[in-house]
């Protein structure tokens, strides 16, 4: 089984399954965004292959899963804004930020932009447009509460900040997968075609 949380996320699941059950007509556009909080180090970046391979891949795989269809062509293109540690190191990898354009059957186009650097914390969101419809995931955030004073209106905390906090409930339910397959015998959700296909990408 390979290892793409995300797949198991419940907010994604859903507007997987939207798109799977036409609840929003035919998808037109899907947008994705995911950004970090704060870069790796520069000893993660170097021999990583880049942000396209060490986080991308995450975006490009859920491109693919939340629109149930395969990519035809790919386009990217990316620079150094917020991390000048990595300027030095060669093609991707000296990339931070970068903004992807996938060509899917029947005319649909991903759109993903992805930054190593995100002040206000893991930002991790998707809208799909579809003909008769959107369905849109926002942040997480560690509470539901929300704060209103003099000077500000709206979330009291930040987004969560790490990636295993805001995918907890995937992990969980991934690893559960995992185990299924194990002990009964269930087909892998997520097979190893699916992780070489986003690292074609």
């Amino acid at each position: 089984m390979t290892a793409l949380q995300r797949r198991f996320d419940p907010a994604f699941r859903r507007i997987h399954d939207a798109v799977a059950d036409g609840e929003v007509g035919e998808p037109v556009q899907l947008r994705i965004t995911s950004r970090d909080p704060a870069p790796p180090p520069l000893s993660y970046v170097e021999g990583s292959g880049g942000l396209f391979k060490d986080m991308a891949v995450h975006d490009l795989d859920m491109s693919c899963f939340l629109l149930g269809r395969e990519p035809l062509r790919v386009f990217a293109t990316g620079g150094c804004h917020v991390d000048p540690n990595i300027r030095h190191l060669e093609g991707a990898e000296a990339f931070d930020t970068a903004n992807i354009l996938v060509d899917f059957e029947g005319g649909v186009v991903a759109s993903i932009d992805v930054c190593r650097k995100a002040v206000y914390g893991y930002d991790q969101r998707a809208e799909l447009l579809g003909t008769e419809g959107m369905m849109q995931s926002e942040n997480l955030f560690p509470t539901t509460v929300r704060k209103a004073t003099a000077d500000w209106f709206g979330h009291a905390d930040k987004p969560h900040d790490f990636f295993m906090n805001r995918y907890a409930v995937a992990y969980e339910t991934e690893t559960a997968a995992f185990a299924r397959a194990i002990t009964d015998g269930a087909q892998v959700p997520v097979d190893g075609w699916d992780g070489v296909r986003s690292l074609r990408l």
